[in-house]
């Protein structure tokens, strides 16, 4: 005798099919995502922190009317390779946040509106 109970119909074929075929376009979205980032920044341990320090060094040396460069480490450490002075630095530093933003900008609502897509499959 057949048991006819563990038949697994089309339909729940069909669902785990799209299932997958979910998870799977996830993944790609994910992978591309982050591949499109890693052109925009360093990927080291840590280098989001120290785009974030300089950044907010960058913006409290050009709001501080006399600044000591001492004050600034990282500044001081990359005046001279980067660019010649701390004032061209820190407004290099504050452009490529600037662009960093948005371009994340646009990768999140790229992604976000995939997902959606995705989901709504």
């Amino acid at each position: 005798m057949i048991d006819w109970s563990q038949m697994i119909g089309a339909e729940a074929r069909a669902v785990e099919a799209l299932a997958e075929a979910r998870a799977a376009a996830r993944a790609a979205l994910t992978h591309a995502i982050d591949q499109a980032r890693r052109q925009l920044v360093t990927d080291l341990p840590g280098q989001q922190m120290i785009y974030l320090a300089k950044e907010a060094e960058a913006r409290a040396w050009l709001a501080e009317p006399q600044p000591d460069l001492a004050a600034y480490p990282l500044l001081s450490a990359e005046t001279g390779l980067t660019a010649p002075d701390p004032d061209t630095l820190a407004q290099i530093w504050l452009n490529l946040a600037a662009i960093w933003r948005q371009e994340a900008a646009r990768l999140e609502a790229l992604r976000l509106a995939t997902a959606a897509a995705i989901d709504a499959a």
